[in-house]
């Protein structure tokens, strides 16, 4: 069983002539932070800006975490916690009476996003789970639950092997994985390139962005489809 994270050796157990691997680097990093204050809102809110993408999510009932899209390569260092609030204050900002809470910085660091995918995620008895096998950017909120699925999977698999003897689901597990995971990098993909601003964009993309958007407020069809998409998809396609 290989589930020790991306950086772990099993997947490099997997021989060259049968891996193959698929990736994407996006051109800007998040830079999060954990704040001991209250969230300000009992909701996430994403928000897209020509100054860049903004997070706000929350921890527990006491501590909020948030997140500002920055270059890649970004030092956490040269972003002093005043610095940050007044960041993320622009990027919120509304035609409203809602405001930011602001608290004591507690960590900080920044994340590069990528898309990431080895096929297969069996070779033998290796059978690869989670971050081992799958990286998606974390605007579609879909690593976790990548990993608790493939577990799901697995765990179905096992059992019937237990019980039966017959490696059936075992054989289909990477097939069967792999198409939810494919799944979840298309709509991660879509929700990270819909909602940050590229260093490089043309007007062209910058309002390509904004009609995506719009289609999600507008249609019923569109907003139906990325909440089937955010809150969970089926285990088996």
């Amino acid at each position: 069983m290989g589930c020790d994270g991306f950086h772990g050796i099993a997947r490099d157990t997997v021989p060259a002539e049968v891996s193959r691997t698929y990736e994407h680097d996006y051109p800007y990093s998040w830079l999060g932070i954990l704040a001991d204050v209250a969230p300000s809102c009992d909701e996430l809110i994403y928000a897209r800006g020509e100054r860049g993408f903004a997070l706000h999510s929350m921890r527990s009932p006491h501590v909020s975490r948030l997140y500002l899209q920055v270059p890649n390569g970004t030092d956490p260092a040269d972003w002093p916690d005043d610095r940050i609030w007044d960041e993320l204050a622009a990027r919120f900002a509304i035609d409203g009476d809602w405001t930011l809470g602001r608290g004591p910085v507690t960590a900080k660091s920044v994340t590069p996003m990528r898309s990431y995918v080895h096929e297969p995620m069996r070779h033998g008895r290796l059978l690869l789970a989670g971050d081992a096998a799958h990286i998606v950017p974390p605007t579609g909120a879909k690593g976790l639950n990548l990993a608790v699925s493939d577990v799901r999977v697995l765990g179905r698999a096992f059992t019937e092997w237990r019980r039966t003897g017959s490696e059936r689901l075992l054989d289909r597990y990477s097939q069967s994985c792999l198409a939810r995971v494919w799944q979840a990098t298309r709509f991660s993909y879509e929700m990270t390139t819909m909602l940050h601003t590229p260093p490089d964009a043309d007007p062209f993309e910058r309002r390509l962005q904004l009609a995506r958007l719009r289609r999600i407020t507008a249609s019923r069809h569109a907003a139906a489809e990325l909440a089937a998409n955010y809150t969970g998809l089926p285990l088996e396609w």
